[in-house]
């Protein structure tokens, strides 16, 4: 076996049970590890067990013991960082960045150990709430390890404190440098995407168009870039809209995408039919329902009429509180289905009970596949009308145990049948996940039926039953606050 394969399986042996608990910041290079003596492993690992197990101060002793054996090894500036971070743990952040992350990067500055310290510095400051020292050490960091991926990850903490200060100045900066200047990594290719995003929306907000545009060509070309491009234009559209003194600018952009959308769709005929959806959109952003209605009218023309256009349609009616005509749109869905359940919601919506309940005995005759769910909604409809026994009926049609039985003993309840309501939550009570609920709701109802006796001794068998539940706790306070009985929540019923 090669002599590398040897040291790998040295490495993994020695490290498989305790590198997965260690952060990306606390873990040795390969490549520093095949470079090491076994003495200098055995070392290292010795440290390392302690500091996983928590033991700081013997952690410590172990890694300056390796400090003092071997401050020639190719592992010292890991020791030395790890020195550090036990010293954090060991609360004392002043001498881990004084005489730990800052010697490394003192003795080591060319390491991987020296930039990882580093980031390890601002990050300390964080912790300490040391903002503007953590600012100039990533800074640092950036400035002496630009192309080092883990200078990305300054570079998003600094940007989180410029934008927490409002400081656009640095803020702009360091979204240009992640956009243009960081090279795309598997690691950094996310971040700069969003980055991108983030630079080329402030662009066009503040009506630099060309520059938005600019900073999203470096994520996407052709086709791609268009449909980036308008949908932030759009955007940027709703927010200039917002104030009455960019109005005029938002109008202009507004008549300007909406001439593009157009050309496009002679361009991707293809897409067309989605193009000119984003023009009706538009349209409504600007104000101007008329001219959505008319594109609607323009796309059911050209690409015939369909449940998405139709719904569009309705949702317009809608919103101009025309809902008659809403109705009539849903009435003609090819989705017979969906097309009801639209306007059942509407009825409901209006208060209109029996006009829903209508409409759901119709799907129950059309969609028969799902009648227990309308038959569920029906019975919704009578307890919204107080029919409670039309309701039991209802949902006496529904195979949705427990569900069901808890619905009808809440009726029966209302109606002050209180034994046909215990009856049921006694039945429920063979579901375990129901039990303490169904307990629970006995004792409520006893206590309708003023039997106070039965009632406290079913709160209190809630609480010995299932001590661990919600429905224990409720029971526990009930006791506590209507008749004064305290009760210790746990034990048996023999108890």
């Amino acid at each position: 076996m090669p002599s590398r394969f040897i040291i790998l399986f040295i490495f993994t042996a020695l490290t498989s049970l305790t590198h997965a608990a260690l952060s990306t910041m606390q873990q040795i290079q390969v490549a520093t590890f095949e470079k090491m003596r076994d003495v200098e492993r055995y070392q290292i690992k010795i440290a390392e067990k302690h500091f996983l197990g928590g033991d700081f101060k013997i952690a410590l002793a172990e890694y300056e013991k390796f400090l003092t054996l071997y401050e020639k090894s190719p592992g010292a500036p890991y020791a030395q960082l790890m020195w550090s971070h036990t010293m954090m743990n060991l609360k004392k952040p002043k001498t881990a960045l004084r005489d730990g992350f800052q010697s490394v990067i003192d003795y080591w500055p060319e390491s991987h150990e020296a930039t990882i310290a580093a980031y390890c510095m601002g990050d300390s400051y964080r912790t300490m709430g040391e903002v503007q020292s953590a600012q100039k050490a990533f800074r640092f960091l950036i400035m002496e390890y630009p192309d080092h991926e883990i200078a990305v990850r300054s570079r998003t903490d600094l940007l989180h404190y410029a934008r927490l200060h409002q400081d656009m100045e640095e803020c702009l900066s360091l979204l240009n440098q992640l956009t243009f200047e960081v090279k795309r990594t598997d690691t950094s290719k996310e971040t700069c995407i969003k980055a991108a995003h983030e630079l080329a929306e402030l662009h066009c907000f503040a009506q630099k168009l060309a520059d938005g545009k600019k900073a999203l060509a470096t994520t996407y070309t052709g086709p791609a870039l268009f449909d980036q491009v308008c949908n932030l234009s759009a955007k940027t559209v709703q927010h200039l809209l917002k104030e009455p003194k960019t109005r005029p600018a938002a109008l202009k952009l507004g008549g300007q995408l909406l001439a593009t959308l157009r050309a496009e769709t002679l361009v991707r005929p293809e897409l067309a039919k989605d193009l000119l959806y984003r023009v009706a959109e538009l349209h409504g952003t600007l104000g101007r329902p008329s001219d959505t209605w008319m594109v609607y009218e323009e796309i059911g023309k050209r690409f015939g009429l369909e449940d998405g256009l139709r719904s569009r349609q309705a949702t317009w009616f809608i919103a101009r509180e025309k809902r008659d005509q809403a109705r009539r749109i849903y009435g003609e869905f090819d989705d017979k289905v969906t097309g009801q359940k639209a306007i059942a919601e509407m009825y409901l919506e209006e208060g209109k009970i029996n006009e829903a309940i209508e409409v759901y005995r119709h799907l129950l005759e059309i969609d028969g596949d799902h009648s227990g769910d309308y038959f569920w909604s029906i019975a919704g409809c009578y307890e919204k009308l107080s029919d409670w026994k039309k309701a039991i009926a209802s949902y006496r049609q529904v195979d949705r145990f427990p569900a069901n039985y808890f619905a009808i003993a809440k009726c029966h309840r209302r109606l002050g049948e209180q034994k046909e309501a215990i009856i049921l939550y006694n039945q429920c009570k063979v579901n375990g996940k129901a039990a303490p609920e169904a307990t629970l709701q006995i004792g409520f109802t006893y206590e309708e039926a003023k039997d106070k006796e039965k009632a406290i001794r079913t709160f209190q068998l809630t609480c010995k039953r299932y001590p661990k539940s919600g429905q224990a706790s409720k029971a526990h306070s009930h006791l506590q606050n209507k008749y004064n009985i305290n009760v210790t929540l746990g034990g048996t019923e023999e108890d």
